[in-house]
């Protein structure tokens, strides 16, 4: 199996260079360089060292840049895990290195990371007597923390709201349409939806709004990404 090597940007271009080209313990077929989306100063920098980057692995890699949320945490980590989704498709996993990265980034990809089990590495820099940066002194694998998944049908679950209105009587025919010309069995539907959907409501996947009479249910940033990262083969 090859391996996609996806770095997270910031400021230092030898320390990236360096975490790149030493890493040897998987087989990299290609990197992507992952930028921030906004246009402030020092994403201008970070632009600046993935084109040098880019310029210099050429030779070695296919190296393409690609931009993600860097603000808000939760919108990255679904980009990372899209990312890294459609890299499985092409037959390749991936690595993600956040040697470099501003901490919104590190943190982002640490939860794509432990979503999608991929491998995670860091660099500790190396510094000379004027306690300038010089390079890399070591690249250290990160450890993930085992996520336990939710089960089939509460993926199912998540899927119908993702997917609909989220008004709980529609989602109730939705799911269940025989119910809908016996109210005996529609009242036993929506106590049972309603069961496990606060299951999945204290999970934090779903967030729940009452409007008037109607309760609707909304998946939420984390059940976003639970949602996309259970169409995985991981």
């Amino acid at each position: 199996m090859s391996y996609t090597h996806i770095v997270f940007v910031g400021h230092h271009k030898e320390r990236l260079m360096e975490s790149i080209t030493r890493y040897r313990k998987l087989p990299i077929h290609r990197v992507i360089l992952v930028l921030g989306e906004d246009d402030s100063s020092g994403e201008r920098i970070s632009r600046k060292v993935a084109d040098k980057v880019k310029n210099e692995l050429a030779p070695l890699f296919e190296v393409s840049i690609l931009k993600v949320d860097k603000r808000n945490i939760m919108n990255a980590a679904i980009q990372i895990v899209d990312i890294i989704q459609k890299e499985r498709v092409k037959g390749f996993d991936s690595i993600l290195n956040v040697s470099g990265s501003l901490r919104t980034f590190a943190i982002a990809a640490y939860i794509a990371g432990c979503l999608t089990k991929s491998p995670l590495i860091t660099s500790i820099p190396r510094y000379d007597e004027g306690d300038v940066e010089v390079g890399v002194e070591e690249i250290i694998e990160l450890p993930t923390i085992p996520v336990q998944f939710p089960k089939k049908d509460q993926v199912y679950l998540l899927n119908a709201i993702a997917n609909s209105s989220g008004y709980l009587e529609e989602l109730i025919v939705e799911l269940n349409p025989s119910v809908k010309d016996s109210p005996e069995e529609f009242a036993k539907e929506r106590s049972r939806l309603t069961h496990h959907l606060k299951k999945i409501e204290d999970m934090g996947f779903v967030t729940k709004e009452k409007s008037g009479k109607n309760v609707i249910f909304q998946i939420s940033p984390l059940g976003r990404l639970f949602e996309q990262v259970s169409q995985m083969e991981l």
